[in-house]
């Protein structure tokens, strides 16, 4: 017979309880430290209004004597379509949003920025001092920061309106602006006139030059046709050499070209803003406060911790043995 098989199920040892985990009380414990740092603001408060008191005096005092900064916009909406002869032909084949996105580029280029620094009266054959002073400088700024050095006063004021002229083109509207900021309003909207000014400026030179292709082309044609005797062809004749002129005459930079962007229905020029974009003295008083307030409190908790320290260093005496 088979006997079933008994199996003797051993009783696993009693794990020893471990020392128990004190938890720790987030909460009373921020409770306490928000209590002790209400009561050293309460005790302290004369030294904290005093800290107040002097942050704003002394921002009252700095925000008149920082200077003012104002600032200018101008618009442009760069013509996509060509209306000749009654018909409206676009320009290009390619995407709108990158035309104008090509526009603002030109905006931003060398030939515009060292053409609005003439116009603004910058000489472009002026040479830089020559004093020793200005030499070691050079030589220092060459020598360790070749990308800061600048060849003449004219390249500088070109470095300047490269790095403070803003042009931003928006693609779903196709609409560029162009924003300066400078010392003075008249000078921030005289600058910006400035480089609209050389944009349309090189637009109509542009147009100007595609109408002597086209009257080339004419007379290619007519003399083709009719040979060099016809009227019609000594009209071509005519038409190519006006144009011609009309490229080749010179146009005063100040005001020459003024009445083809003023007429133009596709630029908003802008106009002095004599309300100052900088600097803002709302925003500094009121970091002002807030920087001195904190600095106040971190003061005032410092304080009562470095007492409360003190006290239990002269409370705890040792026992002599």
């Amino acid at each position: 017979m088979n006997t079933p098989l008994k199996f003797d199920y051993v009783t696993p040892p009693k794990k020893r309880p471990g020392p128990r985990v004190k938890r720790l009380d987030y909460r009373a414990h921020y409770e306490d430290l928000a209590a002790r740092t209400l009561s050293s603001i309460v005790r302290h408060r004369r030294l904290i209004v005093k800290f107040v008191a002097v942050a704003l005096a002394l921002a009252c005092i700095i925000i008149p004597l920082m200077p003012r900064k104002y600032s200018a916009e101008a618009l442009i909406y760069p013509n996509l379509f060509s209306r000749e002869q009654g018909k409206v032909v676009p320009l290009a084949t390619v995407d709108g949003a990158a035309m104008v996105t090509g526009e603002a580029r030109l905006i931003h280029s060398d030939a515009i920025l060292r053409a609005v620094a003439t116009r603004l009266g910058q000489d472009p054959k002026a040479t830089k001092s020559h004093s020793w002073v200005t030499q070691v400088f050079d030589w220092f700024r060459a020598a360790f920061l070749p990308e800061t050095r600048n060849y003449s006063p004219f390249d500088r004021a070109v470095a300047k309106l490269r790095n403070k002229v803003v042009v931003m083109n928006d693609t779903r509207s196709y609409l560029i602006s162009i924003s300066f900021t400078a010392s003075s309003a008249d000078e921030a909207a005289q600058v910006v006139n400035a480089f609209v000014t050389e944009y349309f400026r090189d637009k109509i030179k542009q147009r100007r030059l595609d109408k002597i292709d086209s009257a080339e082309a004419e007379l290619r044609q007519q003399l083709a046709v009719h040979g060099d005797k016809h009227p019609k062809t000594l009209q071509a004749v005519a038409e190519l050499e006006a144009e011609r002129a009309s490229l080749e005459a010179p146009m005063n930079p100040q005001d020459g070209d003024r009445y083809e962007v003023v007429k133009d229905q596709g630029v908003k020029l802008a106009m002095p803003n004599q309300t100052p974009t900088s600097p803002n003295g709302s925003v500094i008083l009121g970091l002002s406060f807030l920087s001195a307030l904190l600095a106040g409190i971190g003061v005032a908790v410092r304080r009562d911790r470095k007492e409360a320290e003190r006290k239990q260093t002269v409370g705890y005496q040792p026992h002599p043995q």
